[in-house]
């Protein structure tokens, strides 16, 4: 009898100091637990990108053609029940398709939260790298989104075609088309809030110019050479040239912004903008497999004589 409750004694006492222990890791271990799952969440979420939304949001998230980045401190930021919306359900008048299967998409509930944790925690570098593994290959720009062929077009999709009650007004002929939805929301027509506009509205310094400043003609073309009188193409062929950049007709995809010194900020981080480096096998693989390598070649292009 005596030893029985000695034994039940020392039991006792063990859980009774287990108890307040077990209590005290268990915030450290839950901790530890929602990393992982978060981990988890992001792998799994890079093939599921890799799959689905390379081919218009980029490898890196930077966006393909008229597709909006998805890499920038923004999203990151961005309330999770925003992005599980986005994802999962499509906005009316948005090339972006629903994703969720009760929207009629693909994935579930579990995999569209691994596409926001993806957006919110992961690395883009190491997202670029997996699909290079993966083979994924930039799709060319259709056809359909560039110049006045794409503003003249209204997604076949959406059953709310703008054309089909409101005539083109005179402003828009043969500048902005009919597709209503790349400026205007269905809560109002004014103001209109251009979708994608990255450079400074007020570059120069003068304030906003307007719009026929630096889109005469269309507003899918713009001209540098009429208010930069100091930057004229001869100057700018020996300039580049110099520089062995052989691609600089398109003035923005070095200055997007119009912001001073992006050039040579982008020029340090994105080589491959500027020149396209030769790359042999045991390279490639090195860029792969180690991102510092990456930076290294993107500094040192080679160029084939």
């Amino acid at each position: 009898m005596n030893k029985t409750f000695w034994i039940s004694l020392a039991a006792l006492t063990l859980i009774v100091i287990a108890i307040p222990v077990y209590g005290l890791m268990e915030p450290r271990r839950m901790d530890k637990t929602n990393k992982l799952l978060r981990e988890t969440y992001v792998m799994d979420g890079i093939e599921l990108y890799i799959q689905n939304c390379a081919a218009c949001h980029g490898a890196t998230g930077e966006g393909i053609g008229l597709m909006p980045a998805l890499n920038i401190p923004g999203l990151a930021n961005a309330q999770t029940s925003l992005l599980f919306k986005t994802i999962a359900g499509a906005k009316h008048g948005s090339a972006m398709a629903a994703w969720h299967i009760n929207e009629g998409g693909i994935l579930n509930d579990y995999q569209v939260k691994e596409m926001v944790t993806l957006i919110q925690e992961v690395d883009w570098k190491v997202v670029e790298r997996i699909s290079a593994v993966r083979g994924f290959v930039e799709p060319p720009p259709a056809a359909v989104e560039t110049g006045m062929a794409y503003l003249e077009t209204e997604g076949v999709s959406d059953p709310h075609q703008c054309i089909n009650c409101h005539e083109e007004p005179p402003v828009h002929a043969d500048l902005f088309g009919i597709n209503c939805a790349r400026c205007h929301n269905t809560m109002a027509w004014t103001p209109a809030a251009l979708t994608r506009h990255d450079f400074l509205l007020g570059h120069g310094g003068n304030g906003e110019v307007t719009c026929a400043t630096c889109h005469p003609d269309s507003y899918m073309q713009y001209d540098c050479y009429s208010c930069h009188l100091d930057h004229q193409p001869d100057e700018m062929d020996t300039v580049h040239i110099s520089e062995n950049i052989s691609e600089y007709t398109e003035c923005a995809l070095c200055h997007p912004t119009g912001e001073s010194g992006e050039a040579g900020r982008l020029r340090d981080t994105q080589m491959g903008i500027f020149a396209s480096p030769t790359l042999t096998v045991d390279e490639a693989l090195s860029i792969i497999n180690d991102p510092n390598v990456a930076v290294q070649n993107s500094l040192t292009p080679k160029i084939n004589k």
